[in-house]
């Protein structure tokens, strides 16, 4: 994804990884939309305890 170019949501991603408790997976509050690109890529490292670098509106690393 570029800068200031939208893509379609087509996951529903836990903000809070659920680890198998079906209370939390099922918890609408702890959906946010994703597209598959970035569900399997930043977010998939940040959930394994890799580091991601996110970049700021302004182009900088934040």
């Amino acid at each position: 994804m570029r800068m200031g170019h939208e893509t379609t949501a087509t996951v529903v991603d836990h903000v809070k990884p659920h680890r198998g408790d079906m209370v939390l997976f099922w918890d609408k509050s702890n959906w946010q939309p994703l597209c598959t690109k970035h569900h399997s890529s930043s977010k998939q490292r940040e959930e394994s305890g890799k580091r991601v670098v996110r970049i700021g509106a302004d182009g900088w690393p934040v």
